[in-house]
């Protein structure tokens, strides 16, 4: 199966899976070989976590610790939240309000 991964000025790429190597097509030429088109084996992609480093959470963090983790992010707490539970909450909120 040969399929296109790039195309530049100069011609086109095409990966054979059977030899396990990129063929090049110059501009203007016609690959002399059956090109597949999007074929369903190559539109699964795998995701995979980049790191193994653990996922940040705002549980079990002090009022002091959140406050800090909100400055570093550019949220404003109010001054009148004071309990950790709350400051949390609000965090929350404004980051799910940022990535909308």
């Amino acid at each position: 199966m040969k399929v296109p991964i790039r195309t530049t000025a100069n011609g086109t790429e095409y990966w054979d899976s059977e030899a396990k190597k990129v063929l090049f097509v110059p501009a203007g030429m016609r690959p002399s070989f059956k090109v597949t088109e999007k074929p369903e084996s190559m539109l699964y992609v795998e995701t995979k976590p980049l790191t193994d480093a653990p996922v940040f959470s705002l549980e079990g963090k002090t009022a002091t610790q959140l406050r800090e983790y909100a400055e570093e992010n550019n949220i404003e707490v109010p001054g009148n939240l004071k309990k950790s539970e709350t400051i949390r909450e609000y965090i929350e909120e404004q980051l799910a309000v940022d990535e909308e």
